[in-house]
């Protein structure tokens, strides 16, 4: 019996996937899958008036190796959307700075603090634990009195997993946010006379029928799993290293080790938290 194995190359790729969901959702030119999908999530109307592509956020945001996802002004709205393909511990945390530093970035231009846009964060969020509701909406507010401690900062985290599980259960209004991760089959199941759901399923097939931009997410992927083994070797050297040694001390040796085995040294400044100007030193001196 031969057991045919899947090649990379016939793999579906869905909007799970950070750059195909720009892809779909970037279009300087045509915002309405973008604004429809934005209006959902928010339950209100908005005109988008800029849509700062991935490649200009960039140029002006560097955190911890990772830029902002998709960045929207929109009315009197600052709008930023993550697309988180899994949870893990410090995921919050890195988010909360994405949205801090925009924060940060309105009051410098807003004329008075009165005057500052709405700032708002959307995460699509795989892999939750269960206690995390269908749909979260996060503001600093008291405790006790639930008095916010300012009013237009806000984030919105959406459980993608409870979503596709509440869409095969019937409940179709989800299909807006569940057809992200919808692989083949799935899409033929939804679309019929709704622009939305149509103008999706081409770009997205488009996008899986175009080889280089598959080769381009295949390498992708593999450079990020490549990472994420470092990252790992990492912190289970830390655990060791940082026995005997400071945490100082313990990232720099790790920072050797990791400058052996050809790591660049942003990722190695993301393993350790060492400035790229110190591991330059390191490197020198190794």
């Amino acid at each position: 019996m031969k057991i045919k194995v899947k090649n990379k190359k016939d793999e579906f790729y869905t909007a799970k996937n950070d750059l195909v969901f720009k892809a779909i959702f970037c279009d300087v030119n045509d915002t309405f899958l973008l604004k429809t999908l934005i209006e959902k999530c928010l339950d209100t109307k908005i005109e988008i008036l800029k849509l700062y592509p991935p490649e200009v956020i960039k140029k002006n945001l560097y955190a911890k190796g990772k830029t902002l996802d998709v960045l929207v002004k929109a009315d009197n709205k600052i709008i930023n959307i993550e697309v988180n393909s899994c949870f893990y511990d410090g995921l919050n945390r890195r988010d909360t700075g994405y949205i801090c530093e925009k924060y940060s970035e309105a009051i410098r231009v807003s004329e008075n603090y009165k005057d500052m846009p709405i700032v708002i964060q959307i995460n699509f969020t795989w892999g939750l634990p269960d206690k995390y509701p269908i749909k979260s909406n996060y503001m600093l507010i008291d405790s006790k009195t639930n008095i916010p401690f300012v009013d237009n900062l806000m984030i919105y985290e959406f459980h993608m997993d409870k979503i596709k599980d509440a869409w095969y259960n019937g409940d179709k209004e989800k299909a807006y946010l569940a057809i992200l991760d919808f692989n083949e089959e799935e899409l033929k199941m939804v679309g019929k006379g709704d622009k939305y759901m149509n103008e999706f399923k081409k770009k997205v097939k488009e996008l899986n029928e175009d080889t280089e931009f598959k080769q381009f997410l295949t390498q992708e992927e593999d450079e990020k799993k490549r990472i994420s083994t470092f990252e790992a070797i990492a912190r289970e050297e830390g655990k060791v290293i940082g026995k005997s040694l400071g945490i100082e001390e313990a990232n720099i040796k790790i920072a050797k080790n990791l400058l052996n085995m050809n790591m660049s040294l942003e990722d190695i400044s993301k393993a350790t938290g060492l400035e790229i100007q110190k591991i330059e030193k390191i490197n020198t001196e190794n």
